[in-house]
């Protein structure tokens, strides 16, 4: 593989190559190429064994499905070995990812819980954004969302990683999407605790998440072009994409009325059309 750059720091991984899959710090990182631009797309920190090569291709088919399809990416995951983890550190290594490999300036696309580093990042170094699109989330979690990590912290201090993905079931609109996931965690539960990281890393970044909620700088979002796409019913985010709406005025909104945090995988038609046109509106 053609590799461009790598970067471990602060509990950031990046690895960047020309459509293939590569290596760094233990994880597998992608870069779809086009001359027009990049997007930077953050996971969200679950927690999962980034090198397990069908966990990178289910998520950047998914991606796909929502980016613009003229506009390349970089995608951005997490360290599975990070003895400390903070969300303004994650946001600092992404402006120096941008600083030293975008020529300073890139779009940011943020996806569930990375919408919060993301949106740091506007905070803290807004010059570096052109336009910021904050997918299934906000800002900050809801109260439902901190009560939900809480419980995600104290499943792993008791070891109980099967309920920890049991409670990822009910998640979908659809009872038969919520069915298909129960029956994908009675059958392969076992394999998939497997395939989780770390039980004290993945507690680490839920800590991290839990502890992200400093007063918003709405001047940043002044500054910066944002969208909020998500559901009404997010069950991390719900409550808090509508006081980001009131409190933040310069953030626009764009609700699914009943639909939930899987909202990207439901109407992805839909939300990759509303991305696509706020990326090629000045």
């Amino acid at each position: 593989m053609a590799q461009k750059c790598t970067r471990r720091a602060r509990g950031l991984v990046l690895a960047v190559g020309d459509e293939d899959r590569g290596e760094a710090g233990g994880a597998r990182c992608f870069e779809r190429p086009d001359d027009s631009g990049k997007r930077i797309a953050i996971d969200n920190a679950d927690g999962f064994d980034t090198e397990s090569l069908g966990d990178l291709e289910q998520f950047l088919r998914r991606l796909t499905r929502l980016l613009p399809d003229d506009q390349s990416f970089i995608l951005l995951g997490y360290d599975p070995e990070a003895a400390k983890v903070t969300i303004d550190d994650l946001a600092d290594d992404v402006f120096r990812v941008i600083d030293q490999h975008l020529n300073s300036r890139a779009d940011v696309v943020g996806i569930s819980y990375g919408c919060v580093v993301a949106s740091r990042l506007a905070m803290r170094s807004p010059q570096s954004i052109g336009k910021l699109v904050l997918i299934t989330s906000a800002p900050w979690f809801s109260h439902e969302g901190k009560r939900r990590l809480k419980r995600q912290i104290d499943l792993i201090d008791t070891g109980d990683l099967n309920a920890l993905l049991r409670d990822f079931t009910s998640m979908f609109r659809s009872p038969w999407l919520n069915l298909l996931a129960r029956l994908r965690v009675r059958l392969g539960g076992k394999r998939i605790v497997q395939k989780l990281g770390k039980a004290d890393v993945i507690r680490r970044y839920l800590e991290a998440m839990l502890e992200s909620d400093p007063p918003v700088d709405s001047s940043a979002f002044q500054r910066t072009p944002t969208i909020v796409v998500g559901g009404s019913r997010d069950q991390f985010f719900a409550e808090a994409m509508a006081e980001a709406h009131v409190s933040t005025p310069d953030i626009e909104t764009s609700i699914f009325e009943n639909e939930t945090h899987m909202v990207p995988i439901e109407r992805a038609k839909e939300v990759k059309q509303i991305i696509s046109d706020f990326f090629s509106s000045r």
